[in-house]
């Protein structure tokens, strides 16, 4: 039987690992003459290498861990992503000023990873970064995991807003 250690690496170290890679891959497909990878890593590392893996092992019991299912992992994994290149889609790409890219880029990396459109479903906005009160999307991201919603909230506001600081970006 595997350790607990080892199940999370199997359970949400593994779907995490094959989103990034599929979104690193779709961006490196694209034929975008200046795409700012730093943010992507940075907000990557920081936030889903970091928080997301901690928040999910510190909220899941053993038997939870071991049935998590990848789709649930590469789902969360994809639309906080997602949320961080909404907000700063133009520190990404600063001469892309249409915005629908992320979109599309987000959709394909869904498409490839075999998840349904559906699941990446919402307003089309980006995330409430600055109002706890109206964090209906962290409440959402977080409940398959039982993860506290506000601590979903503060690590990824603070982080997406770290991009920016960090970089110099403005959404």
């Amino acid at each position: 039987m595997m350790d607990r250690k080892q199940v999370g690496q199997q359970r949400l170290g593994v779907p995490v690992t094959a989103t990034f890679d599929a979104l690193a891959n779709a961006v490196n497909r694209k034929p975008w003459p200046y795409f700012l990878a730093g943010p992507v890593g940075y907000y990557f590392s920081r936030m889903i290498g970091g928080w997301l893996l901690q928040l999910m092992d510190n909220a899941l019991s053993d038997e939870q861990l071991r049935a998590v299912a990848p789709e649930e992992v590469m789902t969360i994994t994809l639309l906080l992503l997602r949320d961080m290149f909404r907000h700063n889609s133009r520190l990404l790409r600063p001469d892309t000023p249409d915005v629908t890219w992320v979109e599309q880029l987000f959709s394909e990396v869904a498409a490839e990873l075999g998840l349904p459109a559906a699941r990446l479903n919402d307003n089309g906005q980006p995330y409430e970064l600055n109002d706890m009160d109206n964090c209906v999307w962290a409440r959402t991201l977080a409940a398959p995991f039982e993860i506290p919603a506000e601590k979903l909230f503060a690590c990824h506001s603070a982080i997406v807003t770290g991009v920016r600081d960090e970089f110099g970006g403005a959404s």
